[in-house]
């Protein structure tokens, strides 16, 4: 039930989502773009020492399993499949949703600093 609820939404994150994909309108200032980048790295990171964590592995190959998200839409799915050929067994449904948790939070988090950057 867990699973589902995050995966519900995320796909609710991801319909709102054209915000997620598309910067704010309107150009940024450098040091806005700066802003933008540098919160975008930090949200990022977290969110690979959240799944490094629940996985109980190192961060780096999580970096290592995580696919380019401008070319695939179902990142986290993607990240899972590679993270379950890696460690040579299934992950628990419990990991599963902590991770599609994790990543709705990030989702989350990155819609609200692009929306901020313009802002500053």
């Amino acid at each position: 039930m867990a699973l589902r609820g995050a995966v519900l939404l995320l796909a609710c994150l991801l319909w709102q989502g054209s915000a997620l994909a598309q910067p704010t309108g309107g150009m940024l200032s450098p040091s806005q773009a700066a802003f933008l980048q540098a919160e975008n790295k930090r949200i990022e990171d977290y969110f690979v020492s959240q799944v490094a964590r629940i996985v109980g592995v190192p961060p780096e190959q999580v970096r290592r399993a995580m696919p380019d998200e401008r070319r695939i839409t179902a990142a986290v799915s993607r990240l899972i499949s590679a993270l379950e050929r890696d460690l040579g067994r299934s992950l628990s449904e419990v990991e599963q949703s902590q991770i599609h948790a994790a990543d709705a939070e990030r989702l989350a988090a990155l819609a609200r600093v692009r929306e901020g950057a313009s802002r500053r």
